[in-house]
């Protein structure tokens, strides 16, 4: 049992620390394209991703977000296509 969950455990930790490394990607870039010359600039002398005003995690989110939309969005449309015609 103890074997079981060592292999489990470390499976886990692998998969959040891809998650991680994956995301921050994408994150960093898309922070550095929206803020621009204020990314990663001190901010009340706090050096962070905080600096255009929230984290860039929240800049990565609302893309993920606009994209699902989007896809939904096209999903509909191409039933109401094959279901018209």
């Amino acid at each position: 049992m103890n074997k079981r969950l060592s292999i489990l455990t470390i499976i886990i930790s692998m998969t959040i620390l891809l998650f991680d490394i994956l995301t921050h990607i994408p994150s960093t870039l898309l922070g550095k394209i929206s803020c621009g010359d204020r990314y990663m600039t001190p901010v009340d002398g706090v050096m962070g991703d905080v600096s255009c005003g929230f984290n860039t995690d929240m800049h990565l989110a609302a893309t993920m977000i606009a994209t699902m939309l989007l896809g939904i969005i096209l999903y509909i449309l191409s039933l109401r296509k094959t279901s018209n015609g």
